[in-house]
This record gives C-alpha cells, structure tokens and sequence, in this order.
C-alpha cells in the first residue's frame, strides 16, 4: 500500500510548500439577553474544545484501553502511556513522554522517536527530519486508507511530549463523514498547537537545503537531525556529523569531467591539501570516487584523514562551467584506545561508515542536481 507525508506545520513559522493547514477561528458565544445581571451570570466563552488533551471529547464516547499496535524501540528515558481506542478500535492515540534535561546523545529524543513514527511509510515516500531548533511539529500521513497524525512538542516544564493517533475511516460513508469532521478538528487543533510560540529562524541557503534533501534521501528511515550548522546521524552507534556546504570557493583546481581527472593531477592536489592540513594524518589520500550508479555525472573527489580526537572526511563536487564547488565535511569523534590512540579496529570501521555515507550522499546529489 502507498504511503504519503503531508507536513502541517512547525516550530521555525514556516510556510511549507506540502502544508495542508486550516485554521479555524475560536468561537464566540454570544449573550443575547434583557438585562445587565443576566449577561454577567453568563459570560462569554471564547475558550476551544481541547481535542488534544481530551481523548473523550475527540471521539465523542467514551475511550479504552487497547493493544498497543507497535512499541517505541528500547530508548532510555522514553516513558509511554497506554494506548486509548474508540470508534470500535477505529480510532487510537498513544503518547510518550521524556525529559528536556535527558543527556546529551549523537541526536536528540524527538529525533529518534519523529523517525520511528515514520517507519511504517513505503521506502520510496517523503519522509520528514527533525530539526534541532523545533520546540514543536506535527506531520499527517496516509499509509494506504488509515491516517495518522504525529504532535512533539515542548512544554512549559521543559518536558517533552509526543502524541500519535490514528484513524481508520468507517466503510459507511455518512459514519465516515461524521468521523471525517471530528478528524479535521483534530487536525486543525494539532496545527495550531504546533505554531504556538514558534521561534524564528533563518531563511536555508539554497545549497543548503539542496544538501538537506540530498541528505534526507542517505537517511532514509534511519534517524537524523538537522541543525543551523549542519546534519547527524546515528550509524550503527557511530555518530556522524555532516556540515553544511563549506564558504567559499575551493582552492584546489578540479575538473568537473572525470574523464579530464589525472592521476598525476590528484596526487599535485593532494599535496596542496597537506600543505592546508599539516596536522593531518592520512587516511585516504584524495581521490577520484567510482560511482557506477550515475556514470553520466560529475566527478566526485573526496580524501580521510584523523585530526586531534576526530576522524574527517571532504567530499568535493565540482559544478558545471564556473559553478561553485560544493564542499562538505562529515567527521566522528574517535575514542581514545592504549596509549592514547584511538584502536586501529576502531578507526577502520569509522572510516568505512563515513566514507559510505559521503558516496551515498554523492549519489544523491548526482541524481536529483546533475
């Protein structure tokens, strides 16, 4: 079954170009009456049903409790409650908490949880990333004819909250159209709920957001996080950072055409790059990467070394005519092994993982930019 991700809203204020947002103004009560004494024993009421919060209220009967469809992967510090169903267990919301002062980790406990959410989306559907600046997001997906609709938010406390609910539409269409309202109120108040106190960011630079996507479509279902400086990745315990694209322009002369790439030239450039990192040690030596998923692309360079506690590694992607490389790092901190070094096995598996995840990112880049 297809699967697609509507994105709603988010904490940055952001017009999204996907957004499917309505926003309904809260009702007023009016107070049509005689006299000044029996307006004051009724006051207006400008406060909106919380179809948050009140489960009841949502479905219109009274809820129970009912199996859990899935359980949220073993991640310390998650507490979830359990699971409440209506509309003949058409109907469920699960919700989880944790805490705003958790440890600090690779990626964050919204990130982790915002990717299992997702899980069950095809492999070839959108997927949105948590970015680290959100205090909020809500997303809606269709997978097949169910609906589900994801809220993380921060709350006063400091504490966070995640709530999912999910809703399969009745088969007899006047119970699915009632159903269908009470889903949209729900919606609307999710969207609303996720805008409250959004701070503001700025604008992506368009290199940037090339390299977000790009970066998405490494992930895929695997947990990530975006940030102002850059990207992570947890990669089978192995934390990645990737950097945004580099400023400036690249002082090392490279070819766009792979077949105009001589090995000569690259040893010339790799020398220049020495002269740059003199505290470097070399782990691969700046190459030209074989990429036979895109033959007809660009060439990719890219070159691996250890500096100080840090494994590092440059991908160069030259552009077309007189474009702008795009130059970006990804590095993971090495721990220290006998003698303060960081352990050979240690080491070779940390360059195969970043190593792997730059030709991915490589690729990714040549098929949706090239």
């Amino acid at each position: 079954m297809g699967g697609t991700l509507i994105k709603l809203n988010h904490a940055s204020g952001r017009a999204l170009a996907a957004a499917r947002t309505v926003t309904l103004g809260a009702g007023v009560l009016g107070v049509l009456c005689a006299g000044p004494a029996q307006a004051a024993r009724a006051p207006r009421n400008t406060t909106a049903p919380d179809v948050l919060s009140d489960f009841r209220l949502l479905a219109q009967q009274r809820p129970w409790t009912c199996p859990t469809p899935s359980a949220l992967p073993n991640v310390p510090g998650i507490a979830a409650a359990e699971a409440s169903c209506a509309w003949q267990n058409r109907l469920s919301k699960r919700s989880w908490t944790w805490s705003g002062d958790a440890a600090p980790s690779c990626i964050s406990h919204q990130a982790r949880w915002w990717a299992w959410a997702q899980a069950a989306l095809p492999p070839q559907a959108a997927r949105s990333i948590w970015h680290a600046n959100w205090n909020a997001h809500t997303t809606l997906l269709s997978i097949g004819e169910q609906r589900r609709l994801l809220l993380v938010r921060r709350e006063r406390g400091g504490q966070w909250a995640a709530t999912e609910w999910r809703w399969d539409p009745n088969p007899r269409p006047a119970t699915r159209r009632w159903q269908q309202g009470r889903w949209q109120a729900l919606v609307d108040a999710a969207t609303r709920g996720a805008g409250t106190g959004a701070p503001q960011s700025a604008a992506t630079a368009p290199d940037t957001a090339r390299l977000q996507a790009a970066f998405a479509g490494v992930l895929g279902a695997r947990a990530g996080e975006l940030g102002s400086d850059g990207m992570a990745m947890d990669a089978g315990g192995l934390c990645l950072q990737l950097s945004n694209p580099l400023p400036g322009p690249s002082r090392l002369p490279l070819s766009y055409s792979a077949a105009d790439s001589r090995l000569e030239q690259r040893a010339a450039t790799h020398l220049q790059l020495s002269r740059q990192l003199p505290n470097a040690e070399w782990l691969t030596p700046f190459k030209l990467l074989a990429l036979p998923a895109t033959p007809a692309a660009g060439a990719k360079y890219l070159a691996t070394w250890i500096e100080g506690d840090d494994l590092k590694s440059q991908l160069w992607m030259p552009a077309k005519g007189d474009g702008r490389a795009i130059r970006v790092r990804m590095s993971t901190r090495l721990a220290a092994g006998v003698g303060a070094r960081p352990d050979a096995a240690q080491v070779a598996r940390a360059k195969q993982a970043v190593e792997q995840e730059l030709e991915a990112l490589a690729e990714q880049w040549a098929v949706r930019y090239e």
